[in-house]
C-alpha cells in the first residue's frame, strides 16, 4: 500500500466511526460537560478518569497517561498491533479493506489518484464561482435568480457559489485543457458518460453551483440547482430542480453536510445545528443571521450524519417543510433518535413553506422561537400517530400506534431514553407501564431470534481484561501539565520517520518509550497545533537536527511527510499520519494544553512562533560555536589557521549577541 493509499484508508475509516462508539462497546461512558468520561481499565480507577472528546476524537487517560485516537484506544484494547486494528474497524464500518491493499498504485494524473481528483473538482468549482461573475447574459440570468431569491452578493462569496454554462462541454474542456483526462473529469464528479459513443459530457449544465467542501474547506463534490429562466429552453430535458453530486472517491452522501465545514464554530459555540433540507435554505439562514444551518446532500438524515453531527453539538433540529413528504421523513429519523444519544427535535413549517421562505417572510427571531418550541422526535411522532384518533373509542387505531411505538422501542438499548417513550405512551394512551413492559420484552425475544437466523455482522470483538494494575497517578487533568521526573528513554535505534509513521500493510514497530517534550519543542508544537498555518513555515525553517528529545524529532518529521504529501498539517491529520503509541498520547496532552490555555496567552501563535525560531536559531549558534571551541582544543593546526578559526569564533558570537539584542 503506498503511503496515500494508506493515509486515504485511516482518514475514511476514522470518519465512519465514533470513537465513543468504539469505547462505549467495552466501557460503560458518562457525560461530563463537552466530553465523556469512563473508568479506565489499565488502573485502579475508583472514579473515571478517562476522558473521551467526541470532537476531536480522541481518549486520554491521566493517571495512566495513555491516549490517542481511536485506532490506538482498539491497539491497547485488543493487545494488537495497527494493521489489525484498521481492519477491524474498517469491518464494523463496513469498508473493504482489501480495495486499499491490493489495488494497484494510483499514479498521479489518473481516475484512482486522490490528489488528482480534489485539484480537479478544486479548478471546476472555482471555474463555475469565476464564471457567475462575467459579463455573459447566462450569468447575469443566473445573478437575477439569486436576487430574486434574497440571496446577496456576500452569501454568494461566503458559500462561493457558481454557475455552470448550459454546454456540454465546459468542464469537461476545462479539464483537458489543464491536463485532466476525461477519465479524471467523471471520477471527480463533474461529468458523465456519453450515452452512445466514446468521450464525456458535462453532468451540470445552466445551473447554480454549490460546491461541497469537507471540514478542511476543500471541494469535494458539486450540487447543481435549476434556474427557471434557462430550464424553459429544455422542456421536459431539463431535469430535476436539484442534481446533487453522485458519490465518488473523494464524496459520500450518508457522510457529508453541506455548510458544516463554515457552521462548525457556530455549532459549537450554540450547541445547536439545525438540519434543513437545500442548499438555498442553508444560504439564506445564514445570511439571516442563523449560522448553525447545514444541508442533507439529497438522501435522508443517517445514522453516520448523527455521529458526525454528535462531536459538535448536543441538540440536533431537524428542520422539515410542511408537506406529506416532509412529515414521513420525521417518521424517518426517529430510529435515529431512539438509538443515539442526542437531542433529536423536529421543527415543521407552515404548508407550501421552505426555511429560506420563512426566513424572509417572517425574519430570525420567529424562526429561532419556533426552532426552540420544536418537539423532540418522540412527542412528534406520537402526535402523528394520535392525529384524529379517540383515543378513548378507537381501539384498533390506539393499539396500532402503541405497537408500531414499541417496535420502534425494541430495537434500542435499555436506558432512560426507552423508559421515557413507556411513560409518554402510558399517559397518552392510558395504559399500565407494566403492560407495555410485557410487550416490549416480547418484541425484543422476536428481535433477538431474527438475529440469530441472521449471519453474524462484522463488529469490534469485546475483551476480558485481565485483572487492572495499580497505578499511582493524580485523577486531575491539570496533573499531567506538572513537571515530572525525567524516565529514562528506553527507545530502540531508529530514525525519527521510522519510528513516527510506518504503512498499514507492514509489520508495526515495537512501542517505544519516549520522554515528554519539555521547554522550548513542546512550546513549538503547541504553537503549530493552536496555528496549524504556521506549520507550512516551520517545516522549512527548522532542521530535525536542531531538536534534541526523540519525540520532538518523531514529529516534526511527520510534518515533513504531510507536507511533501501534499495534506493539512493540522492535528487530526497527525494523528492520522502517527501510528506510535507514545507519540499519539503526546499529541493528545499537547492538544489538552492548547485547549487549557485558550485565549489566555497575551503573545499571539505568531508572535510566539518568531520567538520560538529565534531561540533555535540562537541555540545552534551557540552549539556550532561550542563544537569550534572543542576543535581548536583538540586540534593541532598551523598558526595562521588558528588565528583565523579562532577570530570566525569571536564574529560568531558578536552576531550571536546581536541576534539577543534585537530579540
Amino acid at each position: 500500500m503506498s503511503p496515500t493509499q494508506d493515509f486515504d484508508l485511516k482518514e475514511r475509516v476514522r470518519s465512519a466511526v465514533d470513537i465513543a462508539d468504539v469505547i462505549g462497546a467495552t466501557l460503560e461512558l458518562q457525560p461530563q460537560g463537552r466530553n465523556l468520561v469512563a473508568r479506565c481499565p489499565w488502573h485502579n480507577d475508583r472514579r473515571p478518569s478517562m476522558t473521551i472528546n467526541q470532537e476531536r476524537q480522541t481518549w486520554k487517560c491521566w493517571p495512566c497517561d495513555i491516549g490517542g485516537d481511536v485506532f490506538s484506544f482498539v491497539m491497547k484494547r485488543d493487545g494488537t498491533d495497527f494493521p489489525t486494528a484498521i481492519r477491524t474497524l474498517a469491518e464494523l464500518a463496513g469498508i473493504p479493506v482489501d480495495d486499499y491493499t491490493k489495488g494497484k498504485k494510483a499514479q498521479p494524473g489518473s481516475p484512482e489518484d486522490r490528489a488528482t481528483l480534489l485539484s480537479a473538482i478544486k479548478l471546476a468549482s472555482d471555474s463555475y464561482f469565476s464564471f457567475l461573475q462575467s459579463n455573459e447574459p447566462d450569468a447575469k440570468i443566473a445573478r437575477d435568480y439569486l436576487a430574486s431569491r434574497g440571496i446577496n452578493d456576500a452569501s454568494r462569496q461566503h458559500f462561493r457559489i457558481g454557475f455552470s454554462p448550459d454546454s456540454w462541454n465546459y468542464a469537461v474542456d476545462l479539464l483537458k485543457r489543464n491536463q485532466f483526462s476525461g477519465e479524471v473529469a467523471h471520477a471527480c464528479g463533474v461529468a458523465s458518460p456519453k450515452r452512445s459513443g466514446d468521450g464525456y459530457v458535462d453532468m451540470f449544465r445552466g445551473r447554480l453551483m454549490f460546491p461541497i467542501q469537507d471540514l478542511q474547506g476543500r471541494p469535494i463534490a458539486l450540487g447543481g440547482r435549476v434556474i427557471p429562466a434557462i430550464a424553459e429552453r429544455h422542456g421536459d430535458r431539463a431535469g430535476g430542480k436539484y442534481i446533487n453530486g453522485r458519490e465518488t472517491m473523494l464524496f459520500r452522501k450518508s457522510q457529508q453536510l453541506y455548510g458544516l465545514d463554515l457552521a462548525r464554530d457556530a455549532i459549537r459555540r450554540n450547541g445547536e445545528v439545525m438540519v434543513m433540507e437545500g442548499y438555498t435554505d442553508v444560504v439564506a439562514s445564514k445570511q439571516a443571521g442563523i449560522e448553525t444551518a447545514v444541508a442533507v446532500l439529497g438522501t435522508a438524515l443517517g445514522e453516520q450524519h448523527v455521529k458526525i453531527l454528535r462531536r459538535f453539538a448536543e441538540r440536533v433540529v431537524l428542520v422539515l417543510d410542511g408537506d406529506t413528504a416532509g412529515q414521513n421523513r420525521a417518521d424517518e429519523v426517529l430510529e435515529l433518535f431512539i438509538s443515539a444519544d442526542v437531542d433529536l427535535r423536529v421543527m415543521t413549517l407552515p404548508d407550501g413553506s421552505d426555511p429560506a421562505d420563512f426566513v424572509a417572510a417572517h425574519g430570525r427571531e420567529a424562526f429561532e422561537n419556533s426552532a426552540r418550541e420544536a418537539p423532540d422526535a418522540l412527542d412528534h411522532k406520537l402526535g402523528r400517530l394520535t392525529d384524529g384518533v379517540n383515543v378513548e373509542r378507537d381501539t384498533h387505531a390506539v393499539a396500532s400506534a402503541v405497537d408500531k411505538m414499541l417496535k420502534i422501542a425494541a430495537k434500542a438499548p435499555d436506558g432512560l431514553r426507552v423508559d421515557q417513550l413507556l411513560n409518554r405512551m402510558s399517559k397518552r394512551f392510558e395504559f399500565k407501564v407494566e403492560r407495555l413492559e410485557q410487550r416490549l420484552a416480547v418484541l425484543r425475544n422476536e428481535n433477538k431470534r431474527s438475529a440469530y437466523r441472521k449471519p453474524n455482522r462484522p463488529g469490534i470483538p469485546t475483551q476480558n481484561h485481565s485483572a487492572p494494575v495499580n497505578l499511582s497517578g493524580h485523577s486531575d487533568p491539570n496533573a499531567a501539565f506538572q513537571e515530572s521526573a525525567e524516565e529514562t528513554d528506553n527507545s530502540p535505534p531508529t530514525t525519527p520517520a521510522q519510528a513516527s509513521t510506518h504503512l498499514a500493510d507492514s509489520p508495526a514497530p515495537e512501542s517505544i518509550t519516549l520522554k515528554p517534550m519539555r521547554g522550548l519543542e513542546r512550546d513549538l508544537f503547541e504553537t503549530l497545533i493552536e496555528n496549524p498555518e504556521l506549520a507550512n513555515m516551520a517545516v522549512e525553517a527548522i532542521d530535525v537536527q536542531w531538536l534534541e528529545g526523540m519525540a520532538a524529532k518523531m514529529l516534526l518529521t511527520a510534518y515533513q511527510d504531510l507536507e511533501l504529501d501534499g495534506h493539512c498539517l493540522d492535528a487530526d491529520s497527525i494523528l492520522l499520519l502517527v501510528e506510535n503509541d507514545a507519540l499519539k498520547n503526546q499529541i493528545v496532552t499537547l492538544q489538552e494544553r492548547v485547549a487549557q490555555r485558550s485565549g489566555k496567552l497575551p503573545e499571539s501563535a505568531e508572535d510566539r512562533y518568531a520567538a520560538i525560531l529565534a531561540r533555535f536559531r540562537e541555540r545552534e549558534m551557540s552549539d556550532e560555536q561550542n563544537r569550534q571551541i572543542e576543535k581548536l582544543a583538540s586540534a593541532s593546526m598551523p598558526e595562521d589557521d588558528e588565528d583565523a578559526l579562532l577570530k570566525a569564533i569571536v564574529e560568531k558570537a558578536r552576531l550571536q549577541q546581536r541576534i539577543r539584542n534585537d530579540s
